[in-house]
């Protein structure tokens, strides 16, 4: 299914039991001016909160040339634009798990720091087109979303309470069934019991 800010914004309004729905997301009346303000920290914060599989991204990244403030690490890269949230550094075997910390270096940019090079970082992408949307997060999306501006829109902080134990609920089911899809090599696994 294809969604749209409109769409995702009555789903909201729903979800906060108002009847009145919206035709466009750009209208002037006081429901989607606030759905409007919330919306663009409602979409980062359940991008970050969950590792969805349609914002999953690749990246190698691209050095500094700084020496990280951090003398725990050898190499500074620049932190990707898109990036809502940084996931893993990808490994070069099967058996090491990369460490790595993002920081702000002596200039405050947003870096990321780690011992290897080259680096490709995995992260979840901020997505802008409603399009892409799996139906899972614009589910949870909606109820985040009827969490930020319950107060303002409803004006009863139950529903707001309500909003937000269902969001932990979808979120909690979205976990499951975004888990259940692709296959990675579980990293515990020994070659000699593989070969069993």
């Amino acid at each position: 299914m294809n969604y749209t800010k409109a769409k995702i914004f009555n789903i909201t309004l729903k979800n906060l039991r108002v009847s009145v729905s919206i035709q466009n997301a750009n209208q002037n009346d006081k429901n989607t001016v606030i759905l409007n303000e919330y919306y663009d920290s409602a979409k980062e914060q359940v991008l970050k909160d969950f590792d969805w599989n349609f914002a999953n991204s690749y990246k190698e990244l691209t050095l500094t040339g700084n020496i990280p403030q951090n003398p725990k690490f050898l190499y500074e890269y620049d932190y990707p634009n898109d990036c809502v949230f940084s996931r893993e550094i990808i490994p070069y075997a099967d058996d090491n798990i990369v460490e790595f910390e993002v920081a702000a270096n002596s200039t405050g940019q947003k870096v990321i720091n780690t011992n290897i090079t080259p680096c490709v970082l995995r992260y979840t992408r901020l997505i802008d087109n409603e399009v892409f949307f799996s139906t899972e997060f614009v589910m949870a999306l909606c109820w985040y979303l009827a969490f930020l501006s319950a107060p303002s829109i409803t004006g009863n902080r139950s529903i707001q309470s309500d909003c937000l134990n269902i969001y932990t609920s979808i979120l909690a089911k979205a976990k499951a069934l975004n888990a259940s899809e692709g296959y990675i090599k579980n990293m515990d696994s020994c070659s000699w019991l593989d070969a069993r």
